[in-house]
């Protein structure tokens, strides 16, 4: 697995449930790293995509305590398709990643905080947005990956420049990436059968 997500120069992620900047050559990165992959994000995060709906051309996993916080259309969708998955359990969660087959490096961990957070042991990589400003109002943090302990910047990219922002692409490698085999760890374990 991996993370994906921008951040100002304080690691503000969001402010009332929205990206603090829309950048459109991060919005393009981002989708042409995750399409045909899956995504897993906390309920607020699907509730802040456009209509409220799961990405096209890939598997959505909402990861939340609180199912029966989702819209009705979310969960008929839930029912009529396999392109949106709700696990209310971190386990459920590798199971249902082990279920569907997916693949770590296709798989992208997509926020909001909560689940960055959460999730960040068992990532191998982050792939960040480093945006050059400071959002005062952000009110969505994520973790500091330059002073997580076990995180190191594998590599930095190009500043860049939209509309008078400035921005790059880095690369952050976790060195202590939790049970590499994090599918298997979750699966059920067989049962004997006794005659």
């Amino acid at each position: 697995m991996n993370m994906i997500f921008s951040a100002d120069e304080n690691w503000g992620i969001g402010k009332g449930n929205r990206l603090l900047y829309r950048i459109p050559p991060d919005m393009r990165r981002f989708k042409e790293k995750t399409t045909n992959g899956v995504v897993v994000m906390g309920r607020k995060t699907l509730e802040s995509l456009p209509g409220g709906a799961p990405l096209a051309n890939r598997t959505n996993i909402v990861l939340t305590r609180h199912p029966d916080g989702l819209c009705a259309g979310v969960l008929e969708q839930v029912m009529s398709d396999d392109t949106l998955r709700i696990c209310t359990s971190q386990e459920a969660l590798f199971m249902t990643l082990r279920e569907i087959g997916s693949e770590p490096e296709r798989t992208w961990v997509i926020g909001g905080a909560e689940i960055l957070a959460l999730l960040a042991p068992y990532c191998q990589g982050a792939y960040v947005t480093r945006i050059e400003a400071a959002d005062r109002e952000a009110d969505c943090h994520a973790i500091r990956l330059d002073t997580e302990s076990g995180w190191e910047l594998a590599e930095t990219g190009e500043l860049q420049e939209w509309e008078g922002l400035r921005y790059r692409f880095d690369r952050y490698r976790n060195q202590n990436v939790k049970s590499v085999a994090i599918y298997q760890a979750a699966a059920p374990r067989s049962r004997s059968v006794s005659d």
